[in-house]
């Protein structure tokens, strides 16, 4: 027994239209933003993470990333920051994954209430909703970032030892040192080594030097504080750091030149911070050059969709190709992507 034309047609029919629907899921399909060692980042994610930079950027009244050319767009510029922030987020991510390296939602939370509340709340939730994004994708940015922060600072103690650690501590001692010293500045030599000598004197003491540098110090708050500073060693001048980290309290140096003028430097007090203590911060300082080096050695991972440019090891961020550029012009979310209609 055959089945007759009028039970076949439905099935024709159904089979048409499954056809024709796949044929339009194809053509509406977009190919990933990026892919990083094989974790596609969709033109979705993409666009929640440009609306999450956008609303930063116009809360600091700055644009979301830099335009490249007059034919460049804001939109494309953003698409293009947002784009390799996530490109280090997903690395970081995989890498945290493999090491065990996690951060607490405490901290997340903590980081995202202090954003917050600097910002002020109706004008972050106004914001987010004129960028087409929520606070939870605020969230996940501030997670991704801290996780990246947590990797760096990993890979940073896996490439230096405790000793090199300690190495560079004593050679930028003057960022863990703060000094409390009073100080006189005059224009000549001349005039330094007589404001040496009388302050140097028997019985002189630090009173009687706060009183001189308030008769004779061009220092222009000598008058109301004495010439004291209470400041890191690192961000005075190198000349005069130099000299006061020699001092011990109570020790006055000899005249010190500097592009400001001549300098007598009266030691009141100093403290320096422990390797122990200061060990944490040198591992942040180290770790951006140790992040960096990472990803250059992973940059064969990494494939950017041409449309939106490619990624620059050299800055860790996705450059313009101006090649492909028209259709990166648009924004991630708008109906042209690569060139070609989204729409069947």
């Amino acid at each position: 027994m055959h089945a007759s034309r009028r039970s076949v047609l439905p099935i024709l029919l159904s089979v048409v239209l499954a056809l024709v629907v796949a044929a339009c899921s194809e053509a509406t399909a977009r190919p990933p933003a990026a892919t990083v060692a094989g974790s596609s980042i969709s033109t979705d994610e993409l666009a929640r993470t440009a609306g999450v930079f956008n609303t930063v950027a116009g809360l600091q009244q700055q644009p979301c990333g830099q335009t490249d050319g007059a034919t460049d767009t804001q939109e494309a510029a953003c698409n293009r920051f947002s784009l390799g922030a996530m490109i280090l987020f997903r690395l970081s991510d995989q890498y945290a994954a493999d090491h065990g390296v996690t951060v607490d939602d405490a901290k997340v939370t903590k980081a995202f209430e202090t954003f917050q509340k600097n910002v002020g709340t109706d004008t972050l939730h106004s914001q987010l909703t004129a960028n087409g994004v929520t606070e939870d994708d605020v969230r996940e940015l501030i997670r991704a970032s801290l996780v990246q922060q947590e990797v760096a600072k990993s890979l940073a103690s896996e490439q230096l030892t405790d000793a090199q650690l300690q190495q560079q501590y004593q050679q930028s001692i003057g960022d863990y040192t703060t000094l409390h010293v009073d100080h006189i500045l005059v224009d000549s030599k001349a005039k330094a080594e007589e404001v040496y000598t009388q302050v140097t004197a028997p019985g002189s003491t630090l009173e009687d030097f706060q009183a001189l540098a308030k008769q004779v110090s061009t220092d222009p708050n000598a008058k109301k504080d004495g010439g004291e500073l209470t400041l890191p060693a690192s961000q005075l001048a190198t000349e005069f750091s130099d000299a006061a980290l020699t001092l011990k309290p109570g020790e006055i140096s000899k005249p010190v030149h500097t592009q400001y003028g001549w300098h007598v430097i009266y030691m009141i007090d100093k403290q320096v911070a422990s390797f122990a203590q200061a060990r944490d911060k040198i591992l942040q300082q180290a770790s951006t050059k140790a992040f960096q080096d990472w990803v250059q050695s992973e940059v064969g991972d990494i494939q950017v969709d041409p449309s939106f440019g490619r990624f620059d090891p050299t800055t860790l961020q996705v450059a313009r190709i101006t090649s492909t550029d028209p259709s990166a012009t648009q924004p991630a979310t708008s109906g042209a992507v690569n060139g070609a209609s989204a729409t069947p």
